[in-house]
């Protein structure tokens, strides 16, 4: 074949790329079939039996459920009021008909909940495909789960997994760092747990969930999971975790100072031999050489992670391996190296009914080969590349005061579960080598308090604001290029110059392999251009939707610099400040929550329609254009794609009399009345508020909202969707003939069903148009279809 001058040359391997299949005997490859995986590998059998991790006369227990594949459990997302309605849908609707189904002469196991998980809001399910496929009642089931998990309101995670966030202890106002987040399960715990004490008078948490993921790709997948919580204070970032840059903001009396995170979590990559029920090609690949090639890039995200969080933070360990050279070697090096300003926190009260067992103190190493290494001096010369004296216990002397038992170690056969390994760590006081970062916080504390004398007095001095390092409004935190101004003892740490000396104090140098920190490629995001409060776009929104002054219409921002805005997404103050003074040395993937999109309609005085994804945040904050409805309008306004006026309760007829065609807000509050008349009937299990988009026109209205959303809320008053009828938005036409939605434009939901029960922590597929940009889609999300 001869290619031309003008073709583009074709890449070439030195090696082929690994294929994704396995060659078979006869040199083809094939795909892997589980099926014919044998569940057994001698050394790992040895390697467990010979740390003694299982207690004893527990291992044939132990090892019989490492060999059973693992159930499946889910969890109920979403806000405190939200998951309460749909924990009473479950327990009220679906949990009573399974309870009374038998096939072939054995009862169907009914779903419990996890007994160590809060409000009963995680789930264990042991049901087959084949009770699935000969059940009616089961499938009804299985289909709920399905639709709810697509909408976002059931989140499928594996039960040790959801352990680490409920021992953060996070509060609305806490600075919260997911170092390894995808796929994202655990991010979206961070977020139910950042927003659990919200109301309708404070929906926007001070303060903010920062997920990072080192493989650009799995951003994208994170972002399509944590975006079905549509919260305003999330941020996306794409860097190595071990070299997570320092991030700056100005604060609020405008002076800069570097972020600390109040908690931190610290899930690292591993060998994942606790994940052996669910991931069988582990019992084919497990080597003993695994855990000690990872405990190097281990201990350097914990230590950054150490270095990013502020005294008095609590930073949380996990791995999904039971292997003590990734779990407690790494702890116990971290603990030496800060030299007794970091300390395990006994977690023995918390999360009662979890059966754990306490962080050994004394282990061994097991080599290629099988053989053991008692201590450091047994290892062979030549493979002291690969095995340091840090794997090993340390001396009894040491060790003592380190307090390695209140580590947490969950095994499968106790509860039915996968293998897991937990720490909880406090900082106590700055790291040995912290001074200069401890100091330059304390003159931002003073230059504050300078401040305020000044206002005080009533003067102001431009000098002395513009020698600040980004602090007031002369100065925004940039030197010449646009990149930030370091602070003082921290151009070690962004440079990865780990090693600088500090009055006698070195911070800990660590192996970073041959190439040191890798730099990957990634696709350049669309800018973030925020919104200016003196716009078009603000006042046209503001005056239509009756928002109050003091609403932050600075804080809306698009994904374009042209002047057309199709999409625009609200995020929360601080995001906005860490975005703004954090743009050229942080990759930021995603921000915010999309509220507003265009709609075509000229005849509206607005021209930007409530999303719904975005609209729990919005209601609270709209005045006008804002309709209130009964339980009677909602199932009117779900079971029809276009009802007409006429057939909705005269109150909204009224108020919708008093209104020109365009977008508005309908919204349900529970009526203690109407409710106890529902519940009488058995017919409703709403006990949140309901906010809807929607759009009316001269003789007929609609809603705006996905073919999930419809399931959703059918599904909550008690009542299932008709089988004959899609509930997608049709069109962009009412009965008018008006068109009010622009082609393409509407909130459209996933419709292809997937099985709940397998795996889909790491199997995710986001379909999307053939042409979109990134200001399209909420995340920025580039391609076409990703899997993992």
């Amino acid at each position: 074949k001869i290619e031309s001058a003008h073709m583009p040359r074709r890449r070439t391997f030195k090696h082929p790329p690994p294929q994704k299949r396995i060659r078979t005997e006869t040199g083809e490859n094939a795909p892997i079939d589980y099926k014919e995986i044998v569940k057994q590998n001698a050394l790992l059998e040895k390697y467990y039996q010979g740390l003694g991790v299982v207690p004893d006369g527990e291992w044939d227990l132990f090892i019989s459920a490492m060999r059973r594949n693992l159930p499946a459990t889910f969890r109920i997302t979403g806000t405190r009021s939200t998951a309460e309605t749909i924990r009473s849908c479950l327990e009220n609707k679906y949990f009573p008909e399974l309870a009374e189904i038998e096939i072939e002469g054995e009862k169907v196991p009914s779903p419990h909940p996890l007994p160590w998980y809060p409000h009963r809001l995680a789930w264990h399910i042991s049901l087959s495909r084949m009770v699935i496929r000969h059940s009616p009642a089961v499938s009804k089931f299985h289909s709920f789960l399905v639709k709810e998990n697509q909408q976002g309101n059931i989140c499928r995670q594996e039960a040790v997994s959801m352990i680490p966030p409920l021992l953060m202890d996070i509060k609305s106002h806490h600075k919260v760092l997911d170092m390894c987040a995808a796929p994202g399960s655990k991010t979206t715990q961070l977020i139910e747990l950042l927003h659990s004490e919200e109301s309708l008078t404070n929906l926007i948490p001070a303060g903010v969930v920062v997920a990072n993921d080192a493989d650009n790709k799995r951003c994208y997948m994170l972002v399509h999971q944590a975006k079905r919580l549509n919260s305003p204070c999330l941020m996306v970032t794409n860097h190595d975790a071990a070299a997570f840059p320092t991030m700056y903001y100005n604060n609020e009396k405008g002076v800069r100072q570097p972020l600390l995170f109040d908690r931190i979590l610290c899930d690292v990559p591993c060998s994942g031999d606790g994940t052996l029920r669910k991931n069988p090609v582990i019992w084919r690949d497990w080597t003993p050489s695994l855990a000690p090639s990872l405990h190097k890039l281990q201990l350097r995200i914990l230590q950054r992670g150490l270095e990013l969080l502020a005294p008095g933070g609590r930073i949380v360990y996990s791995t999904c391996s039971m292997n003590p050279v990734e779990d407690e070697a790494v702890i116990a090096t971290a603990l030496q190296l800060c030299k007794g300003t970091v300390e395990l926190v006994d977690c023995d009260k918390e999360l009662v009914g979890l059966k754990r067992l306490p962080g050994l103190t004394s282990w061994k190493v097991m080599v290629k080969t099988g053989e053991w290494l008692e201590k450091p001096s047994d290892i062979p010369r030549h493979m002291s590349a690969t095995l340091t004296s840090n794997m090993f216990p340390p001396d009894p002397s040491i060790g003592e005061g380190l307090h390695l038992e209140r580590c947490m170690r969950v095994l499968p056969h106790h509860q039915d579960t996968g293998g897991f390994f937990i720490s909880v760590l406090h900082k106590k006081d700055w790291l040995p080598w912290q001074n200069k970062m401890r100091r330059r916080l304390e003159r931002v504390v003073a230059e504050e308090g300078g401040k305020e004398e000044e206002e005080e007095q009533g003067k102001t001095d431009s000098e002395n604001g513009a020698k600040q390092t980004g602090g007031g409004e002369g100065g925004d935190g940039f030197v010449e290029g646009g990149r930030p101004a370091l602070m003082e003892g921290e151009e070690d740490l962004v440079e990865g110059k780990v090693d600088k000396e500090e009055e006698g104090c070195r911070r800990p140098t660590l192996d970073l392999g041959k190439w040191g920190y890798q730099k990957r490629k990634a696709y350049k995001e669309d800018p973030y251009v925020f919104v200016e409060k003196d716009g078009k776009l603000w006042q046209s929104v503001k005056e239509y939707y009756g928002l109050p002054d003091d609403f932050a219409g600075d804080q809306l921002l698009t994904r374009t610099v042209a002047e057309r805005k199709k999409n625009v997404f609200l995020a929360s103050w601080l995001i906005k400040k860490l975005t703004v003074h954090n743009e050229q040395t942080v990759r930021v993937i995603n921000i915010g929550v999309k509220v507003l999109a265009r709609c075509e309609n000229l005849k509206t005085a607005c021209g930007f329609r409530l999303c719904q994804e975005g609209i729990q945040t919005m209601a609270p904050f709209i005045t006008r254009h804002s309709i209130k409805i009964t339980l009677d309008d909602i199932m009117c306004l779900l079971r029809e794609p276009n009802p007409l006026t006429s057939t909705l309760s005269q109150e909204v007829q009224a108020a919708i009399s008093t209104m020109e065609a365009g977008p508005v807000i309908f919204r349900y509050i529970p009526d203690s009345t109407e409710k106890l008349e529902l519940d009488k009937q058995g017919s409703s299990m709403i006990s949140c508020p309901i906010f809807l988009s929607g759009w009316i026109a001269a003789r007929s209205v609609r809603l705006l909202v996905g073919r999930e959303d419809h399931f959703h809320y059918l599904a909550m008053l008690g009542c299932d969707p008709p089988e004959n009828q899609s509930l997608a938005p049709v069109s962009g036409k009412t009965l008018d003939g008006d068109q009010e939605v622009q082609d393409g434009d509407q909130d459209q939901g996933v419709t292809g069903e997937t099985d709940i029960f397998q795996e889909q922590d790491m199997k995710e597929m986001v379909e999307m148009p053939d042409e979109c940009s990134t200001e399209e889609l909420n995340g920025g999300v580039q391609e076409a279809e990703f899997k993992t």
